[in-house]
């Protein structure tokens, strides 16, 4: 199978590296590279927000959960389809009018403040580089599901795809998504579908399969765990990087509202099929090694080599997606927030930066041991200390520095604590709570100074 695969990976990374190089020709200068030109329309940015969520999390990651619980594994899914709705139900068209580059430039706009932006941009690089390492986890899952357990191979792998994106920008991100989501889509939703009525389910049988208490055990899951796992998510989407950057492509407004909601019913259809798999493979009895995916060692067991190698070849291009658009997004926050002058070329600057991210993702991939959870204390670390000052900007039009100093030091504070004195409460609505406090008092001290 091995010969298989690999023969229809390289083909992959040939078209990859061939939409990298042609879409590199028009790039003039940071706004090609990093928005496009601002010309997506409602398919060109479907495809890219679908591919962009859609990655190692939610297909090996939500796999990986519904083989230990069964149907509660689909709460990270949700979180990112909840999140699409909201973005979609107006947040989408207020990031496409703010008329910005990056999340952080929000902090300079409306906060008056070019520090908070430097500060904003190096917290949100540091979150979205421990979600795309937890791509290369998810990377490594996936070859040793397949038996490929070099870590050579994952090197290798990972530097054809940091090159293409390194060379093409965000044409070539959206390009290859398109290709991506097809793929993905069309394979792994035919698999389902075929699996599904081998089996002679019907949906009755999948709900007795989901819920099977002599199968899944609860008993481990805590609501602190699931909230994380669920509202975390939901709240991330509406301020991270990787998903704005998207949206300030977008040639119109209404284009990034309608994108976003034809993202999450694409999502949300999708995201029962990981679960599935997931749980199959428990029902099966299939031993799932440390390190390698159920949905994977399903696939093995239950099907030929050629359809194995296509799935693989699926999964893989739903990691290569969300880990191109991370990558852009991360080059992004660091080349237009920063100014390092040591670069004649911001273009050259940028491309430099994108190896740079891509080299320490692989690192601290190839140290990480759970995709979710290395997704989810990445996400937290932004919300602590980001979200409230973020958020009262899609409602607001009287801003103070202060509040946002407030906001965002009480906020990370309170996450470093809580990592290290852990309760049995969910830390983000602690952290969220003291962040909230600490906004409201930097907005009550400026009333009463100007009153006085």
């Amino acid at each position: 199978m091995n010969s298989i695969f690999i023969t229809l990976f390289i083909g992959l990374g040939v078209v990859y590296l061939i939409l990298g190089l042609v879409f590199s020709r028009g790039i003039k200068n940071l706004k090609d590279y990093f928005l496009a030109g601002r010309k997506l329309g409602i398919w060109g940015l479907t495809s890219t927000l679908v591919g962009t969520q859609i990655g190692g999390g939610l297909v090996l990651g939500t796999a990986a959960e519904s083989y230990k619980y069964g149907f509660y594994g689909i709460f990270y899914s949700l979180g990112i389809c909840l999140g699409f709705l909201l973005l979609g139900l107006g947040f989408a068209y207020k990031l496409r009018a703010f008329e910005i580059s990056t999340v952080a430039e929000i902090f300079e706009v409306f906060y008056g403040s070019k520090f908070l932006k430097k500060l904003a941009s190096l917290i949100s690089a540091i979150s979205l580089c421990g979600i795309l390492a937890a791509q290369v986890l998810a990377l490594k899952s996936l070859l040793f599901g397949l038996g490929i357990t070099s870590n050579t191979v994952v090197i290798l792998t990972w530097a054809f795809l940091v090159i293409y994106t390194m060379i093409g920008g965000l044409k070539a991100v959206v390009a290859s998504d398109l290709f991506q989501v097809f793929i993905i889509l069309s394979v792994i939703t035919g698999l389902f579908f075929y699996s599904f009525s081998a089996n002679n389910f019907s949906i009755m049988d999948l709900k007795n399969l989901f819920f099977n208490k002599e199968l899944f055990s609860t008993q481990d899951l805590k609501f602190n765990s699931l909230f994380a796992i669920l509202v975390v998510p939901i709240l991330f989407s509406l301020i991270e990087q990787d998903l704005a950057q998207k949206f300030f492509a977008a040639k119109t407004k209404f284009v990034a509202s309608i994108s976003a909601l034809i993202s999450f019913v694409i999502v949300l259809l999708f995201s029962f099929i990981p679960v599935y798999f997931g749980s199959m493979a428990k029902y099966s009895g299939l031993d799932v090694a440390s390190g390698s995916s159920p949905f994977i060692v399903f696939i093995s067991n239950n099907f030929g080599s050629l359809v194995l190698a296509l799935v693989a070849c699926a999964v893989s291009a739903a990691i290569t997606s969300t880990s191109n658009s991370l990558l852009t997004a991360i080059s992004s926050n660091l080349s237009q927030d920063f100014d390092f002058k040591f670069f004649k070329s911001k273009l050259f600057q940028s491309k430099v930066i994108t190896f740079l991210i891509g080299l320490l993702a692989l690192v601290l991939g190839l140290t990480s041991k759970n995709i979710i959870d290395t997704i989810i204390i990445s996400y937290d670390f932004m919300l602590s200390a980001l979200f409230v000052p973020l958020f009262f900007v899609f409602f607001k039009k009287n801003f103070n520095k202060l509040s946002a100093y407030l906001s965002i030091i009480l906020g990370a504070l309170s996450f470093v604590v809580l990592k290290i004195y852990p309760i049995n409460f969910p830390a983000e609505i602690i952290t969220l709570s003291i962040s909230l406090i600490g906004y409201v008092l930097g907005y009550l001290f400026k009333t009463k100074k100007i009153i006085n």
